[in-house]
């Protein structure tokens, strides 16, 4: 067989559960942290994804509100200070964004180019602009929030 690699136990699920993120209402001064490690962990997943050959649903991929970060962004009634701020429909775009670009890497695991989507991770990539611009909206939000409540807007 030479270099050739046999991989009979390609795994094909790639579910990551929803924690229950409704209690971020920004009233805890850490919150923001909570939602960028969630959306850290949910990268973590896709990269694991990469190590461990796992195929990946490309329309759950797509659909942001599945992840922790889309489920929280996607229940506005659960946090109606928040929601109504500019910053958290900015959040919102670029969590879709990112998404976006987390799909094309699943796209290339599904076809067994690992070392791809590996590349389409590295630090120079979309996927990681993408990410990066959905943590620092994350902080944006906080900051807006946290004048708004400096200034007394409820």
């Amino acid at each position: 067989m030479g270099n050739q690699v046999v991989d009979n136990q390609r795994k094909t699920n790639f579910d990551i559960p929803v924690k229950n993120l409704m209690p971020i209402k920004f009233r805890r001064s850490d919150d923001h942290l909570i939602l960028i490690a969630s959306h850290a962990y949910w990268k973590e997943k896709l990269c694991d994804a990469i190590t461990n050959k796992t195929a990946l649903d490309i329309l759950k991929m797509l659909n942001d509100e599945l992840s922790d970060l889309g489920h929280w962004l996607y229940s506005e009634e659960e946090h109606p200070q928040v929601a109504r701020l500019k910053n958290y429909y900015e959040l919102k775009k670029r969590n879709h964004e990112f998404h976006v670009q987390a799909s094309k890497v699943a796209e290339y695991i599904n076809a067994e180019k690992y070392d791809v989507a590996l590349r389409l991770t590295e630090c120079t990539s979309a996927f990681e602009a993408s990410s990066n611009a959905v943590i620092d909206a994350i902080f944006l939000l906080k900051k807006e929030f946290d004048k708004s409540i400096k200034n007394g807007v409820h």
